[in-house]
C-alpha cells in the first residue's frame, strides 16, 4: 500500500506561521507608532505647558509692575492682596484651590531700601502623570526720571496768585537739616518753591503780590514779564532777594531776580491710572466713634475700597489705604464733632483715586494728623476736571490731577499753610496761603514710577 502525505495541512501551517509573523510585525509597528504618537503628544503638551508657564510667570511680573506704578508709597507695598513678608519683602500668591491654567507666586524685594526686585515663580500643571512645571523670572527695576523741576505748584496752563499774603518756599521732610521731625520748620526752609507752567501764553503765570522763593519756569519761548507777570508788591528770587515775608510782606526786593525766570520746561504729564487690584470693596457704613467723633466709614488696608459718593466722615488707619471714588466728592467742612471730615490717623496714609468730574472739600475737610505730605495723595483720573479746596484750614498732602481746574480759596485774614505739592491743569487762589513744597515728594513713584532694566530666567 502506498500512503500519500496531505500537502494541504503543511501548507496551511506555513500560512498560519507567516500570518502570525506578519501580525506580530504589524502589531509591533502599530505599537511603536502609537508609542511614538503618545510621546509626541506628551512632548507637544509639555512644550505647550512649558511655554504657558513662562506666560504665567510674566503675568506675575506685570501685576508687580502695576503695583509699583500705581502711586503707592515707595518702600511699603503692602496693599491688598499684597502682604508684608518682612525684611523688605512683599508677596502675593494667587493659587485657586483647583487650577487648570496655573498660578504664580510673586515677591517684591527692597532690601535696604534699594530699587525693587521682582521674582515671579509660575506653577503650571504638566501633561497627565507628569510633575507640575515651574519657571522663575527675576526683574530688576529702577525709578524713572522724575520731573526735572521742583515746586509746590505745577500746571498745564495758568496759575493765578490773586490777593495778598501768598508765598512759596521749600523744605525736605526726610532731612533733619531742612525739617523738624519731618515737618516744615521756617527756620530750616529753603528757596526751591518754584512755580511751573507748561504754557508760553501771555499771562500764563500771574504772580501778583506773591513772594516766590524760587524760580518761575515755562517751556522754551516763555518770556519774563509776558508769560509770567509780577505785581507791584510781588517778588521772585532766592531767600535773600525775597526777604522774610513774615510780618508785613514789605521787606526784600520786588520783581524778578536775575536768572529766576527760566524757559527750560520740556516734559508733559502722564495721566493718573487706577492700581491693578483683584477687586474693590465698598466699606460698611456705620457709626464708628473715635476720640468723641462719629465717622460713617472706618478704612484700613485690609482691602482697596470703593465709594460712589464721598460726602460723609471717614477715619483712616493703617498704611497705604486706598479709596476709589467713582462719582463725586463733597465734604463741606470738618474739624469738629460729627462734622464731615477725612481724618488720617497718626502713622496712617491714604490715597484717593477720583473718577468723578468734580471734587469739593471745605476747610478742614482733610485732616492729616501725621503732618507729613506723603501720608495723603489725591489722584484725579482724566475724567476729574474740577477740584476745589475751601479756605480756613491748612492742607498737608499731594495733588495730582492733570485735567482738573484747581481752585483754592483763602478766607478771612489768617494765612494758612499748604504743605506738599499740586499738579493740575490750572490753579487759582484768593490769597492768604503759604506754599511749602516738600522736596521729599520728588521721590514718590506717583509722577514717574519704575522701569524694568533687566530680565532673566532663574
Amino acid at each position: 500500500m502506498i500512503i500519500q502525505r496531505n500537502k494541504s495541512t503543511a501548507n496551511q501551517g506555513s500560512a498560519l506561521a507567516v500570518t502570525l509573523i506578519i501580525c506580530t510585525i504589524l502589531g509591533t509597528l502599530m505599537g511603536s507608532y502609537l508609542y511614538l504618537i503618545q510621546n509626541q503628544h506628551l512632548s507637544v503638551a509639555r512644550s505647550q505647558a512649558w511655554n504657558r508657564s513662562l506666560i504665567v510667570a510674566e503675568a506675575g511680573v506685570e501685576e508687580a509692575m502695576a503695583l509699583l506704578n500705581s502711586g503707592v508709597a515707595a518702600g511699603n507695598f503692602a496693599v491688598f492682596p499684597w502682604k508684608n513678608a518682612g525684611g523688605g519683602n512683599f508677596t502675593n500668591r494667587i493659587s485657586p484651590p483647583q487650577f487648570t491654567n496655573g498660578y504664580y507666586a510673586v515677591t517684591i524685594s527692597t532690601p535696604g531700601g534699594t530699587n525693587p526686585v521682582i521674582v515671579s515663580k509660575s506653577y503650571v500643571p504638566g501633561p497627565i502623570s507628569t510633575p507640575v512645571l515651574t519657571r522663575t523670572v527675576r526683574v530688576q527695576t529702577r525709578p524713572r526720571a522724575s520731573f526735572p523741576v521742583k515746586g509746590p505748584m505745577i500746571v498745564n496752563s495758568t496759575i493765578d496768585f490773586s490777593g495778598f499774603r501768598v508765598a512759596t518756599d521749600s523744605f525736605n521732610s526726610s532731612d533733619t537739616n531742612y525739617s523738624t521731625a519731618g515737618r516744615y520748620d521756617p527756620l530750616k526752609a529753603m528757596d526751591n518753591g518754584d512755580v511751573v507752567t507748561l504754557s508760553t501764553d501771555p499771562g500764563a503765570v500771574k504772580i501778583g503780590n506773591a513772594k516766590v522763593k524760587g524760580v518761575v519756569r515755562s517751556p522754551e519761548g516763555g518770556i519774563a514779564g509776558i508769560t509770567a507777570t509780577v505785581g507791584a508788591g510781588g517778588s521772585v528770587g532766592d531767600a535773600a532777594w525775597v526777604g522774610t515775608a513774615a510780618a508785613n510782606y514789605a521787606d526784600g526786593q520786588t520783581g524778578f531776580q536775575t536768572d529766576h525766570f527760566k524757559d527750560d520746561v520740556n516734559f508733559t504729564f502722564p495721566n493718573a491710572v487706577l492700581p491693578n487690584v483683584p477687586y474693590w470693596l465698598p466699606p460698611a457704613a456705620g457709626n464708628y466713634k473715635v476720640n468723641g467723633v462719629t465717622y460713617k466709614y472706618f478704612l484700613n488696608n485690609s482691602s482697596p475700597w470703593v465709594l460712589s459718593d464721598l460726602t460723609d466722615s471717614v477715619y483712616v488707619t493703617g498704611t497705604n489705604v486706598v479709596l476709589h471714588v467713582t462719582s463725586s466728592i463733597a465734604i463741606s467742612s470738618g474739624g469738629g464733632k460729627n462734622v464731615p471730615e477725612i481724618r488720617i490717623a497718626p502713622g496712617a496714609s491714604l490715597t484717593i483715586y477720583m473718577s468723578g468730574a468734580s471734587a469739593s472739600i471745605g476747610g478742614k475737610g482733610v485732616i492729616n494728623d501725621t503732618g507729613i505730605a506723603k501720608a495723603f495723595a489725591y489722584y484725579g483720573l482724566p475724567s476729574n476736571t474740577s477740584l476745589t479746596f475751601g479756605g480756613n484750614a491748612s492742607f498737608v498732602g499731594s495733588i495730582y490731577a492733570p485735567q482738573a481746574v484747581f481752585s483754592l480759596g483763602g478766607g478771612g485774614t489768617t494765612t494758612y499753610d499748604f504743605i506738599g505739592s499740586s499738579i493740575t491743569k490750572s490753579a487759582k487762589m484768593n490769597g492768604h496761603f503759604n506754599f511749602h513744597y516738600d522736596e521729599n515728594l520728588s521721590t514718590l513713584t506717583t509722577l514717574a514710577g519704575y522701569d524694568a532694566i533687566s530680565w532673566e530666567e532663574m
